[in-house]
């Protein structure tokens, strides 16, 4: 236990103590503790009351509360530390938990009432947030109630989350949706005087701050604050406006958002007149908030800017490039000069023009080196210094801004997220071996970042008295300028520059080239590794919870199924019992720890074939286990039923085990073929992919059937206008996607209609026509940029993305597939504009398959077996580069971490399992994992010698 969890709960046990609190529990389970007389039942929901703190009012709050609840006999948690509590008072924290610190659990209204009424009394005058998602007690108290579930039992839902559901009246269940404002079901009578006044039910349209403003537009929201656009009345323009809630952020030192913003006002005072950022127009409060109104930038967002801009001009990007490079240098340059250190120097941060001029924003963290901060940074951008000091300390130097400098640059000039996850133990490589790693492959084959990499390792290096100082840069840089006017492709270097190297035209025409691609013996070794590190962190009891370790929201997934659990990792394994790995020739093996070294690279020892096949017999079991012990709604392909009878019937198929193909079958015919969500992951198209797909393995009939029962259903509830066919989630579906219209292959257009293309008979059928029309629905959704494509997640906007579930990649497997089929050229050529926008992300992706590299990847491996050209296959082998490059060592093991870019988890769809899935179809061929299309292979390339040998040595010996 920690110093502060013993410190908050003694203060409970003190409570008790003087109350003769005998009988009761008190329990402490990350992050709360939990505390109950042991008679006291609670009710499956009702009105709850939550009391908020800050850490400095948090012993008294917990003190005063404590004495209150044990004197009603009335149930609470707490968070358990200090640390909790500011987590739930971080500025990035879900709006709808934030300021939480004790939650009480009343035993009926009457009580509830009453002991409001006593904690009120109790905490009044004390600081503490405001609840968000619930309605303050009394004006100004630390109190606050909504209605919510108390010990409701946790079941899997609909969409395959483990979820404890309001229960109406009528019986229906309902989402316990922890909403940013107060907004309890309409059939809860509320017992407080407060509550009579009605609930928000819309946003206003406009909102008017210090008579003067008019706020009409929000660019975001967070627990801190909004940021909005407004008019100003007194001048007519536009300004950007940012709110800074009481007590979010608090600190032991007293301070808050409130202390943040007032510091960037006096920033703005500072820096805005130079130019480096935006004017001050206005400091003022409101209520208890306080709001920042500034001048707004005319621009783009950095990230968004450079984008653009190669897109708009590639002759002229260098040019541009280089320009607004020097800007950046210069604002960094001015902060400097004047004594200051910006501590949070992103891409995020910087406002760019269309000549390439820079300025800064959000500068709430800049401070004079050596001065005490709070810790706060942006991962990737912060150099290890500033990551590893204490959460309390001194500022740090100005050679942090250098390292920040670098890596915004890195960012500009190749999209790449400059994101090293940790090595454990981390002695395994030397920092500046990772960054050179990353720095080399992100540059690799783009003229100007190649010409930049000196510059990019001289600023990122591990030790801050060894970065380029900014002068350093200066110098670089002046060396790549070209003559003022003239082409920079063409441009002789001046005088100066001659002296001192090339310019960048000279660089641009020696450097350009291909990306950089994984090897096979890098494929092999993230192959051999990451197998291995899934085989050492399975858990080998029969009673876990869970086999493997997951991150995030993957901890309220279901533990059974393809997206964060067990059945993806069945069909790895399955896959890898199947697969000429098991044979592949002996590696380099310098740097792996001497306990997994064999013959070959997964020969012998604990990753053989017997290793594999008894930790793939375990988990099976297990997963067998599992499914008898409670219902499992959800019918899709990643979240439900679907993918989990898939993967039981590859396990068996795998082992040569009849009882557990048969458990797959069994669990497959048992899956309903009508269900309200029509997608692949949640709902009846996934059931229809795996119902083919065991089909075809089998022979089943009644599978095929199935399948059909699918398919008919799916036609038949498709919302059809002239040209273009949707499949929208019922609004009163029980299901966080509910109302949900998407393109993607998970929620939408290109999921379902590749269910159909496979469904459909040879010569055509009413499968393949709805299959067309969802991608003629596809094609004319396609936004173009360049020679790439992208799709919007629904109809009317949403986030463009270029990966499997809602962007260019699963669209593309839809339609290089419908391609295949129809022979159309203008599906050929949306597939191929989608595999542009792939290969062009590749850097700023995460890793995983459902949203990142994995899955795209898996998309170019479709393109060379479908179209039967080489180069999507290599494009891959790019993607596999960027893999490696983030990949992290743990025991010795090289394994490529999930979306997060820190945590290693298993899932098929987020984590190891999936990526080891891409890479062993880029190494060995073979299908696409749940695709249940016959044609989407990719041939394995070319044997060598020696794993030719290998391979005709194991068929032999069979």
């Amino acid at each position: 236990m920690s110093a502060d969890l013993h410190v908050l709960e003694d203060l409970v046990r003190a409570a008790l103590r003087r109350s003769a609190g005998d009988g009761w529990d008190v329990r402490h389970r990350p992050p709360w503790t939990y505390v109950a007389p042991r008679e006291a039942g609670t009710r499956d929901q009702g009105w709850k009351l939550h009391v908020s703190a800050t850490p400095l009012s948090a012993p008294v709050v917990l003190a005063r509360a404590a004495e209150v609840l044990v004197r009603h006999r009335c149930p609470f948690k707490f968070a358990a530390t200090f640390a909790d509590l500011t987590g739930l008072l971080s500025r990035n924290v879900h709006r709808g938990s934030a300021g939480k610190f004790i939650t009480v659990y009343p035993p009926d209204d009457e009580a509830a009432t009453a002991i409001a009424e006593d904690l009120h009394r109790a905490t009044y005058g004390l600081p503490g947030p405001p609840v968000l998602s619930d309605r303050a007690y009394r004006p100004g108290s630390l109190v606050h109630y909504r209605y919510g579930v108390f010990s409701a039992r946790s079941v899997l839902d609909n969409d395959g989350v483990y979820s404890s559901p309001l229960t109406a009246p009528d019986g229906a269940c309902l989402v316990d949706r922890r909403n940013a404002w107060y907004s309890p079901p309409e059939w809860a009578d509320c017992p407080f005087e407060s509550g009579r006044a009605p609930a928000r039910t819309a946003a206003p349209e406009a909102v008017e701050l210090a008579g003067r403003f008019v706020v009409r537009q929000a660019i975001r929201h967070g627990a801190k604050g909004g940021v909005f656009l407004a008019e100003d009345r007194l001048s007519g323009a536009q300004v950007v406006i940012k709110q800074a809630r009481p007590h979010i952020s608090a600190t032991l030192q007293g301070q808050d958002e409130r202390d943040r913003l007032r510091h960037e006002a006096d920033m703005l005072d500072v820096f805005g007149p130079l130019g480096v950022t935006s004017r001050k127009v206005g400091l003022f409060t409101q209520g208890d908030n306080l709001f920042l109104a500034q001048e707004h930038l005319d621009g783009t967002v950095l990230t968004t800017w450079a984008e653009q801009a190669r897109a708009a001009d590639p002759d002229g990007w260098p040019r541009v490039a280089l320009t607004a490079v020097r800007a950046l240098t210069g604002l960094v340059a001015a902060v400097h000069e004047r004594g200051f250190v910006l501590r949070d120097l992103t891409p995020n941060n910087v406002i760019a023009g269309p000549d390439g001029s820079c300025r800064l924003v959000d500068l709430e963290m800049a401070a004079l080196p050596g001065t005490p901060v709070t810790k706060a940074y942006t991962a990737g951008y912060a150099p290890p210094e500033q990551v590893r000091g204490p959460m309390y300390g001194p500022a740090a130097g100005a050679e942090a801004d250098l390292y920040a400098l670098g890596a915004t640059v890195l960012h500009l000039a190749t999209g790449c997220r400059p994101l090293l996850g940790s090595d454990d133990p981390p002695a395994g490589r030397s920092w500046d071996t990772r960054v050179r790693g990353l720095v080399e492959v992100a540059t690799e084959g783009d003229a100007v970042a190649r010409a930049l990499r000196p510059m990019l390792l001289g600023l990122m290096r591990e030790d801050p008295a060894r970065r380029w100082d900014l002068r350093r840069v200066g110098a670089f840089l002046d060396d790549l300028e070209p003559l003022p006017g003239s082409d920079l492709h063409a441009a002789p270097p001046s005088a100066t520059a001659a002296s001192r190297g090339t310019t960048i035209a000279n660089r641009v025409t020696a450097v350009a080239g291909a990306a950089r691609r994984l090897s096979v013996a890098g494929q092999d070794r993230l192959l051999r590794d990451g197998i291995v590190h899934t085989l050492r962190r399975m858990d080998r009891d029969p009673g876990a919870r869970r086999l493997w370790p997951v991150s995030g929201f993957g901890e309220s997934a279901d533990p059974c199924a393809v997206q964060y659990g067990s059945a993806g990792v069945l069909t790895l394994l399955a896959s890898v019992l199947h697969s000429p790995v098991l044979h592949s020739p002996a590696l380099d093996t310098t740097g792996l720890d001497s306990s997994v070294l064999d013959s070959s690279v997964l020969g012998s020892g604990e990753a053989g074939r017997d290793g594999i096949a008894a930790a793939l017999r375990h988990a099976a079991a297990w997963t067998v286990r599992r499914l008898g012990s409670e219902p499992r709604p959800s019918p899709g392909l990643h979240f439900g039923r679907a993918g989990i009878a898939w993967a039981l019937h590859e396990a068996g198929r795998a082992l040569g085990d009849d009882a557990l193909r048969t458990a797959g079958i069994d669990l497959a015919l048992a899956l309903p073929t009508s269900w309200p969500n029509p997608d692949v992951c949640h709902g009846v198209a996934g059931t229809g992919l795996a119902s083919l797909h065991l089909w075809r393995a089998t022979g089943d009939e009644r599978l095929r059937e199935r399948a059909a029962r699918c398919a008919d259903a799916l036609v038949a509830g498709a919302e059809r206008t002239p040209g273009t066919v949707l499949w929208p989630i019922p609004e009163r579906f029980p299901s966080a996607l509910a109302g949900a219209v998407h393109y993607g292959f998970a929620h939408g257009v290109a999921g379902i209609g590749t269910f159909l293309l496979s469904a459909a008979a040879p010569g055509g059928d009413e499968y393949l026509e709805t299959a067309l029309l969802a991608g003629r629905t596809l094609l004319a959704a396609a936004q173009r940029t360049g020679a790439a494509a992208w799709w919007p997640e629904f109809p009317g906007g949403g986030v463009r993305m270029t990966h499997w579930c809602s962007g260019s990649s699963g669209v593309g497997s839809f339609l290089v597939r419908l391609h295949s089929v129809t022979g159309e050229p203008d599906f050929l050529d949306a597939a191929k504009a989608a595999a542009v926008a792939v290969r062009g992300s590749r850097l700023s992706s995460g890793t995983a398959a459902c949203h990142g590299l994995a899955g795209d990847g898996q998309f170019l491996l479709d393109m060379a077996g479908l179209l039967g050209e080489a180069d999507y296959r290599a494009q891959a082998a790019e993607l596999a580069a960027c893999l490696e490059a983030r990949a992290v060592l743990r025991d010795g093991l090289l394994v490529v971490p999930d979306e997060n870019g820190d945590t290693v988890s298993f899932g098929w769809n987020t984590g190891l399992a999936g990526v080891l899935d891409f890479l062993l179809r880029l190494r060995h061929g073979g299908p696409r994992p749940w695709t249940a299309d016959v044609p989407a292979r990719v041939p394995a390339p070319a044997p060598t010698s020696a794993s030719a040998s290998a391979s005709a040595s194991a068929s032999a010996g069979s």
